[in-house]
């Protein structure tokens, strides 16, 4: 972890400026909770997750959270609870006292039930599609093929998010890619339009039925 001190700018005749925030650098995997206790903070640049972990110690993924989030474990009241780096990433620490807006409040019980619905389907091949196609409505940008993941997971965090393994998520990948509903490489990491539209408004019903939007 590294550390930026605010500057403060010049100003210009009765022009006020007021000071950038402190920001703190972390590197990929890296704890957000390792260098304070608690708190909330607000994400700058690069891509978090938020986890718990369960009786048998296996990570329990809360929700992912980019530029412009604020995450923190009073809002989910779970304990143990644990911010993870899944790149570098820039933050702000708000304090403990911080107020959460009622934004922020609904966008994490948002993610943890859509993550909930997710991991409730039966097979293994549609959890893993169903999640995927959710990252990429949430962190991903539409291209002519369909959308295009930016956010980079390994097949392990993928694995830990819809309660599979390692391997089993690699062999379904390659069957997804086999039969023409994604496209996954080292660089480039595409859900096709018709598969992402047909997942994404299947969520959207299912979230639609438990009184809940999909992702945006």
């Amino acid at each position: 972890m590294t550390q930026t001190l605010a500057r403060e700018q010049p100003s210009e005749g009765s022009v006020v400026t007021f000071p950038q925030p402190k920001l703190l650098h972390f590197n990929r995997h890296e704890n957000l909770h390792s260098c304070r206790d608690g708190g909330a903070w607000k994400i700058h640049a690069g891509y978090v997750r938020s986890l718990t972990w369960n009786s048998e110690g296996e990570s329990v993924p809360l929700g992912f959270w980019s530029k412009g989030d604020i995450v923190g474990n009073a809002i989910p009241q779970t304990h143990p609870y644990q911010v993870q780096c899944l790149t570098a990433v820039s933050v702000e620490y708000l304090g403990n006292n911080y107020g959460y807006s009622q934004g922020s409040v609904f966008a994490q019980v948002r993610q943890s039930n859509d993550l909930l619905r997710i991991a409730y389907c039966r097979q293994t091949e549609q959890r893993l599609l169903q999640f995927v196609c959710w990252l990429a409505g949430a962190f991903g940008e539409t291209t002519p093929a369909g959308r295009q993941l930016l956010i980079k997971l390994t097949h392990q965090e993928i694995a830990e998010s819809i309660g599979a393994t390692r391997v089993t998520v690699t062999r379904l990948l390659n069957i997804l890619e086999r039969t023409g509903k994604i496209r996954w490489t080292a660089h480039e990491k595409i859900i096709y339009k018709k598969t992402f539209e047909q997942s994404y408004e299947s969520l959207c019903q299912t979230a639609s039925i438990s009184g809940h939007s999909g992702p945006d």
